[in-house]
Parts: C-alpha cells; structure tokens; sequence
C-alpha cells in the first residue's frame, strides 16, 4: 500500500510524536511535520514518488534527461558565475567553494535607517481544486486549463507558521509583541531600526534622562538588533568564499546569497498575495468573434505549455528573475553590486511591478546561484498564501535584463543578439531573424570544449570567440528544466523602448532640425500640472530618467513634424506607435498586427532618416541602422503570445529595488565589507515588516489567511496590503503598507459621467465663492457671460442654441450670483481594463492676468450627452473644446444649481474626411494620423463659447500647434492656443489617450 503525503506517521513511542515517513525524524505535531516536508526537498521527492493519486503519478520527465551529481545534491551551493568579473583576469571558468557559512557574525558599525512597507484554522477537509484567480474581466470569457491542481488544507502561510513558532504560546497567552515587552515598545524598535541612527547614535538616545524614565526592554542597540534578529525567521542569508582555480584575485571573492527555493517558498506563502495570484493557466477571450486576448503571464501559450507538461494535480510557480549591475558611489570608489532578485509569475502584474508590494526578493549578491533545477525537475510541496498545500514546479519562465546583461546570460558574444541568429550587419532587417535556441549554444559550447581544454582560460576563450560564445562553460540554465534564453530574455520596456527613443529619435530629430528649433517647439506648449514642461528644451541634455524619455515620446510625433521631411515624420510616428501599442495593459490579435504594421512602416521609411542626415557617429555620418534595440522589437509579437503583454516585463521595477535593496543599505555600513552588513539589515527589516503585519491582525482578532470579496477586488487589484489593513483598521492609516491610487469614483461628492467611465470632483469650497456675474465677466473677460447664462436658463441646449445668443446682454436672471473655481480633479477608469482606474488629473481655468494675458485653460474632449450631432456636415459625437471658467450658480432652482463649464470650441477640420451612408467622417492627417481641429469663431473673428455640464467631460486632450517649418517668434506657452492657426490633437499624449482616441474614431 502506498503512503499518501498527507499520512503522516506517529512514533511507537509514548510522547504522541510525529516522524518524517521518509528520514524518521521526530516532531511535535503534524504540522511540523508538512512543514519539514516543505522545506527538505530530498524528503518531499521521496514521499511524491510514492503518493497515491491525490497528487498523481510521478514526474514524467526522462530520468536520462536529468543525471544528478550526488556531490552537488549534499553540497546544495553548486553555483555558476555566468558573467565577467572585475578582477585581474577577464574570464572565470571554475570555482572551488570553502564552507557555507550562516551570516552569523558580521560586524555592524550603524544601525541601516530603511523602513520598508509591509505585505484560518487548521481543518481536515479532502482535497479540493483551486479557485484559479479573481476572475476575468467583464465581457471577456476565460478556459481554464484541464490539468486542475489539487490542494490539501496545511495551515502553512508565512503568517500561520508565526503561530505555530517556539514563543506562539507567549505571544497568544501573555505579550503579542514578545520579544518586546509593549505595542508601544516595537513601534519604538521600528522607529530606531529604520531611521539614520548610527548604533552609537541609539546607544545615546537610549541613555538619555527622558528616556530612563520610561525604559524600554532593551538597554544598547546591540540588544534591540538581537530581538528584532529573534522574530521568526526568513529565508537565511549564508556566505562563502570563492576561490578561481589558481588565479589569485585583487580581493577575496566573497558569495551572499539565499537558497532560492527557500525565497520561492517564501514568496508563494505570502498571505498579501491572495486576491492576486494565479495557480492555473487560462486563455481569455473577448468580444462575440472571441479575439484572443493576451495579458498575464498565465494567459499566454507558455503557461499552457507548462501545465501540459506537468503530472494530473501538480501546478508551478513560474520564476521571474532580474539581475543588473549597479553602482554604490559616483564619481569615487569605484564600488558596484550586482543584485539577484526574484518573483513569481502567478502574482499579477499590477502587483509585482509595485515596489511597495515586495513582490521582488532578492536572493544574491555577485554570482548567480543554481537553486531551482531540481523542484523545477521534479516538484516540491509549497504553501500558497491561503497555507493549502500544492505540489509545485518552478520553471525559469523570465529574466529581466539590460542587453549587456543579456548577452552574458546567452553566452553570447558581442554584436549578436541574445534571442536570434542575428548579427550586427542584420540588425537593421525588416524583418525577424530565427531564435537563438539552447542547443544550438550548447552545442557550440561543447565544440569549443573538444577544440580547447577550459582550463587554458587564454585558448579557451579564443575558441569560443570564433564560434560567437562569451566564454561560459556551464549555463545556469543549462539544467533548467528546458529553460531557452531567446524566451526567458524578455523584452525590457525601460531600456529596449524608452531609453532607445531617448537615445535615437530624439537624436535624429535634433541632427535634422537643430537642437534650437526642438527645444523652441516643446518650450512653448501649454503647461498642464503633472506633466513636465520643457521651458528650457532637451538638446543639451545628456541623461534623464525613464519618466522623462517617457514624456519625450508623448510629444516628438507632433512637434517635429513641418520641420522634418515628411518621410522622416512617418519614420518617427510608426515607431512611436509600436512603443505605445506594445505597452498595453492586454494585447489581441489585431493588436499584434498593428505592431507588425507599425515596424513595417518603420523600416519603409528609415532611409529618409539617413537621407536627411539623421544618422550620425562620432566620426561623422551612418549609412546604417545597426541598432541591437530595434532588432529586439521584431521579436515582440512572438514574446506576446508565448509571455503575454510586454509591460510587465520592465525593468523599472527592478531599478527600484537597487535603492530598497542596494543602496540604502550600503549608506548605512562603513563602506568595507559591506555586502555582509546590508544582508543583515535586510534579514531584520523583513522580519520587521512580517511582524508588523501578524501583530495588527493578531491585535484586532482578524485572520491570518487573507479574505477578499470581489467587490473590493475590482478596485483595489494591485494594492492588496493596504486593502487588507483598511478592513482590520478602517479609521486608522497603516503606514508601512503601500498607498493605493486615491479613487474619485467612491467619493460621495464625486460627479460620475453617464457611460460610469469619469468621475469629476471639485473642492468643497469655491476658490471664490460667491462673485457677482458682472465681476466674474470682467475677471475672465467673458463680455457675454450675462446672456449665455440667460440662454442657459431658457433650457435650450448649446446644441440647439449652435453657437447663437437668443438672450439681451441686459436679460434679467433668477441670479446674480455665481460660486466660481478655478479647477477640477477628473479621473478615468482605463480603457483597457475597466476595474482599474488612472490616476487623477488636474484641469486648469485660470483667469487672465498680467503674467497670462489669455489665462490658462485646458483642452479637454468633451461628449454630446443627447447623442445629437454638433453639426449636420460630420457625424461627431465628441468635441475638444477649452474650459475658460468654472462655475456654479447660486439659486434654489435645482436644474440650475449644478456646476457647469464655460468653454470655447474648436472644430474638426473638414478638409480630410470619408464617406460612409451620405455622412461624412472626419479622418486623421496622413503623417502624424493624428486629428486636426481650429478655433471655432463667430463672424466677428471672436472664440465661440458656450456653457456646458462638467459632467460632459470625457478625456483631457493636449493640443500641439501645426508649427510649420519655423515657429513664429511671437509664440510662448501662454498664448499658443490663441495665436495657433490649426491643432494636432496629441493621441500620443498618455497611454490612456491613446487608447480612448482610437476607441472615439
């Protein structure tokens, strides 16, 4: 009879002890037992090869595939440096390892000062299936995939095991907070743990009088760091050296690192991360023609793949891993680190992309370790964040790089690229070049070890040199399951797209245009509040931040053109389309399409770049494009399908996770030896910050295991922490738990649109709350401000009125007074996923003034509630028009005591449109395909204006002048709308924008 995982065995003896059914070690109770079986993998895969079907039959998986090396399976530190070090030689081929030691006895001179935020009863329920995830998105329809995985109840979240450690009894009975005597007390430990205190700066402030009066437990800061080092424990930090063969290095090399199985275990254990994690792949569809829709991870080919593969009832936890070089010091020192970090596939990508989740542990410094090949292999029982039981895989499914970083990784030499069979001659290709598939490199690997001995580094690396290898003997990845790097490097948004905009278009628009001409063009745009204002240009700017080669791409399309040739205007547009549409939130079939069509128009055009001089080197003019970064683009729509959306692939999180997990540590030791040191100050804000979490939910009587309805899941998908905190404590702020994008939607005095897309809101009290109508129209120079309010009052709509004026400029109104603002606060739900909303933007109507002659007022779009049509020549259900004053009339009429817009008009230029059923179409430019709108006046030349509902707004529109070649000197930012003859309407100017144009056509 085989043994079930679940049957767990009691000792013969008296004491009602539990063993192991594989090694026979004793425990206390069962629970230890499933928790033992957990953590030692030689034990989990014993009892898996005997389980009865409640988890199926074994692994699949040749045996001859997999030839394990005893040596390595009892070592367990088995590690490959796939990278050049800084050292006195240039390649390493082989380690030799001393002990593995536990990071014990590090000395610590301060006290690190980063506060980091924060992320049921045991029953004997069967076994049940997993709810797969918090469902599809409304009207899209989602197959689950048929390999259900099974669940057993083990009461093992990370939060759970807390209850079950060696003081739970204290901690339940006598002190919550044992080891510290007090809430007060550990909020206190927190405080000094995480601020800039040196230890000699705690020692003091624990000395002083005021402080004596009310001791705490814990007298010298070498005491506070033991207890907060005896909270329960986190994956264990260990250190090794390593030696290279007999080279001799300038420092000793030193290894830091974590088992990476043991930080997959935590991650998945992780209460926080219920409401947003998948444990089965799906597919999604969406429309009647059931498009294919491709978002999450697992919602694309790859997971299904993977599930395939996997025996009935198992499930796996994908691993992201990310690695890049960073800096300690500038300009001195010379000081670098190379963090390891990694995440989970199955959590959503709202979430793991957000610092402030701790989705991303990391797990090394230097080297990267080989951990996971084995429960990759095989399977190992993990807890998930509700503490049921699953039997799990852990394939590398992505790593995040830079393109060096990437290189390294395929053992590829430079000028190659790591995911195809291109060279640098073929980077410039229209169209995609074969995967670099792994036995191709293994193979040449092999070849050139049987055409020179590894241990000759010098002949070894000139052999591999010949056959396009970097060096590397032994992948990491090698035994990973089957792991390829032309489809676990993913496309890193942050360097592949942004930094290359910032890097290449903008470069070749300013050796086209002049830096001058650029810079005049973004100076004098409208300023809009959130968003930067080039005042001073771009062109001798040497280095921006990602956010900033972000706004850049918001604007060249539009403002370049008249000045570039037009061929270059397209070039430069299609490139920036594909940027945008591969940044969706969920990809379809026609969008992979358009991103095809978007390069495809790219390259068409590319040689006008060259022709008009675009292209430069340092030694003067390139007749190529022989750009790494846009032959990785041809690679997109492949990565889609297999990965799904690109977006959450970037490395922007990651760079985050350089100032969290690298830098401010490394502030905080004395700079030598200081890997071990920012270990330590890692390993104690972990255990602070799940701590923290036990101990509010503990203090309020709430559960350890997180439940969420699905009511608040919509609106809070990617801040599960903080959502979970504000229901144990609704009246009081959490801090360490990450703040949530403020929704306007569930604000009582918010102004919701009738589609329920927009919600508006103002402030309670006017910014002037109660002028005169004659003081209002001399503050905004409205001279007819008095009959439109009459008009407004007849009940004729300004779509009836067109623009006419039916009342006297001396009609009597039922009010003489107007509460009046000067902006409002309008937020979106996105276009994309309807259950996520965009942050909150600001619309500005400031009156004219000395410094603002014309004031400032906004561009919005605004939608004609009636369905009427603004005119009979063109079916338009939209209109942009730009919001001079806002206002409110103070009267009893409820009809008329509604806040409300005075707004000027601009139409949709007629001189481009189709005809569809006798109604003519507006249709977008040729180059920019952006639509083209003018000021609407009346027959005296001046601004047509009209009062409309601020509930009309849909979406706020930037305006960009149809400069020409050269923009007139009389143009500044505050009068550009007025001095303007025409408008581009900027689709480009958010991705929300953009996807809400295309939606409005």
């Amino acid at each position: 009879m085989s043994l079930s995982l679940f049957d767990v065995p009691h000792s013969t003896n008296d004491g009602h002890t539990f063993s192991c059914p594989n090694c026979a070690d004793s425990f206390v109770n069962s629970g230890d037992v499933i928790h033992h079986l957990s953590v030692s993998v030689l034990c989990g895969q014993r009892v898996v090869q005997g389980i009865t079907p409640d988890f199926g039959e074994h692994s699949h998986f040749s045996e001859d595939e997999y030839i394990d090396d005893p040596e390595t399976e009892q070592d367990g530190t088995y590690l490959l440096l796939n990278r050049q070090l800084k050292l006195s030689m240039h390649l390493v081929h082989e380690e030799c390892y001393e002990d593995v030691d536990p990071l014990d006895n590090v000395e610590e001179p301060t006290l690190p000062h980063t506060e980091y935020p924060a992320a049921g009863p045991a029953c004997d329920a069967p076994l049940v299936s997993v709810d797969p995830s918090a469902g599809p998105r409304p009207g899209t329809i989602r197959e689950y995939h048929p390999n259900i995985p099974i669940t057993k109840h083990g009461r093992q979240n990370h939060l759970q095991r807390m209850d079950d450690d060696e003081h739970a009894d204290i901690r339940n009975t006598e002190n919550l907070y044992y080891p510290f005597a007090s809430k007060p007390e550990f909020d206190l430990a927190c405080w000094l743990s995480g601020g800039a205190l040196s230890q000699k700066e705690i020692d003091s402030f624990l000395h002083l009088e005021h402080t004596k009066n009310s001791p705490p437990s814990f007298n010298t800061a070498k005491d506070l760091q033991a207890r907060i080092e005896g909270l329960p424990e986190v994956p264990q930090w260990y250190h090794q050296q390593i030696k290279v063969g007999s080279y001799k290095t300038k420092v000793p090399l030193w290894l830091y690192w974590r088992d990476g199985l043991d930080v997959v275990k935590h991650l998945f254990a992780n209460p926080v991360f219920t409401p947003c994690m998948d444990f089965r792949p799906y597919r999604e569809f969406e429309g009647p023609d059931r498009q294919r829709a491709y978002g999450e991870f697992m919602s694309a080919d790859h997971a299904w793949e993977i599930q395939d593969k996997l025996p009935p009832g198992h499930s796996f936890v994908g691993v992201i891993s990310a690695s890049d070089k960073t800096p300690l010091t500038i300009g001195t020192g010379n000081k670098e680190m190379h963090p390891l970090l990694i995440s989970l596939t199955n959590i959503h990508a709202g979430v793991h992309m957000k610092a402030t989740s701790h989705a991303f542990a990391l797990v090394a410094y230097l080297p990267i370790p080989k951990f996971l090949e084995m429960a990759a292999r095989d399977g190992c029982i993990m807890s998930d964040p509700r503490g049921d039981l699953h039997m799990i895989h852990t394939p590398l499914v992505a790593w995040i790089a830079d393109y060096p970083e990437q290189l390294l990784i395929a053992c590829t030499a430079s000028k190659r690229s790591p995911i195809s069979l291109a060279v640098s001659a073929q980077f410039g290709d229209p169209l995609p070049h074969s995967p670099r598939i792994r036995s191709r490199t293994l193979n040449a690997i092999e070849r050139a070890c049987t055409i020179s001995d590894p241990c000759d580094i010098a002949s070894f690396y000139k052999a591999c040199q010949s056959l396009h290898l970097n060096g590397v003997v032994e992948p990491y990845w090698m035994d990973w399951g089957d792991a390829c790097p032309s489809r676990f490097l993913m496309p890193d948004a942050l360097h592949q797209w942004h930094k290359f905009f910032f890097d290449h278009p903008i470069t070749w628009s300013i050796n086209i245009m002049g830096g001058a001409e650029l810079d005049r063009r973004l100076s004098v745009l409208q300023p809009r509040v959130g968003v930067r204002h080039w005042a001073n240009g771009v062109s001798t700017l040497k280095q921006l931040s990602g956010r900033d080669h972000r706004d850049l791409e918001k604007l060249l399309p539009a403002v370049i053109v008249g000045a570039v040739p037009d061929d270059v205007a397209c070039a430069l547009r299609a490139i920036t389309e594909f940027i945008f549409q591969a940044q969706n939130l969920f990809l379809y079939d026609e969008t992979l399409h358009s991103l095809t069509e978007a390069l495809r128009e790219f390259h068409h055009y590319k040689l006008s770049i060259i022709t008009a001089g675009g292209r430069r080197g340092k030694n003067g003019p390139l007749n190529h494009f022989q750009i790494p970064k846009l032959e990785l683009m041809q690679h997109i729509i492949r990565s889609t399908r297999a990965m799904g959306a690109p977006y959450q692939w970037s490395s922007d999180i990651t760079e985050r996770c350089h100032i969290t997990h690298v830098k401010r540590p490394y502030r905080m030791t004395n700079h030598k030896d200081f890997h071990g040191q920012c270990c330590c100050f890692l390993d104690r804000q972990e255990k602070l910050q799940f701590f923290q979490l036990y101990t509010v939910l503990k203090s309020q009587g709430a559960s350890l295991v997180y439940e969420m309805s699905r009511e608040a899941n919509a609106m809070a998908l990617h801040y599960p922490e903080a959502t979970w905190i504000s229901t144990v404590l609704p009246d009081e702020q959490y801090v360490s738990a990450g703040k949530p994008i403020i929704s306007l939607f569930t604000k009582d005095r918010s102004r919701i649109s009738s589609d329920d897309s927009v919600a508006i809101l103002l402030t309670i009290r006017p910014h002037h709350p109660r002028l005169s109508i004659e003081e209002v129209s001399q503050l905004f120079h409205i001279p007819d401000l008095r009959p439109v309010l009459g008009d407004l009052i007849s009940g004729r709509s300004y779509l009836e009125r067109n623009g006419r004026r039916f009342c006297r400029p001396n009609c009597s109104l039922s009010f003489d007074r107007l509460r009046v603002w000067l902006n409002f606060h309008m937020q979106r739900c996105s276009t994309q996923d309807s259950r996520v909303v965009s942050p909150a933007q600001t619309i500005q109507a400031l009156p004219p003034s000395s410094l603002m002659p014309f004031g400032r007022g906004n561009t919005v779009l605004i939608a004609h509630e009636s369905g009427e049509l603004l005119s009979l020549a063109a079916s338009e259900r939209y209109a942009v028009v730009q919001v001079k004053f806002i206002f409110q009339p103070i009267t009893e009429a409820p009809y008329l005591n509604q806040p409300s817009l005075y707004v000027e008009f601009f139409n949709f230029s007629h001189s481009l449109f189709n005809t569809f059923d006798d109604v003519r179409i507006v249709t977008p430019t040729p180059v920019t395909d952006m639509f083209l709108v003018h000021r609407r006046v009346r027959s005296n030349n001046t601004a047509l204006g009209d009062i409309v509902p601020l509930e009309s707004v849909r979406q706020v529109i930037q305006l960009i002048p149809k400069f020409g070649q050269q923009v007139s000197a009389s143009m500044n930012c505050d009068n550009i709308l007025q001095l303007g003859r025409e408008y581009y309407v900027n689709n480009f100017a958010d991705k929300e924008t953009f996807h809400a144009i295309l939606s409005y056509q």
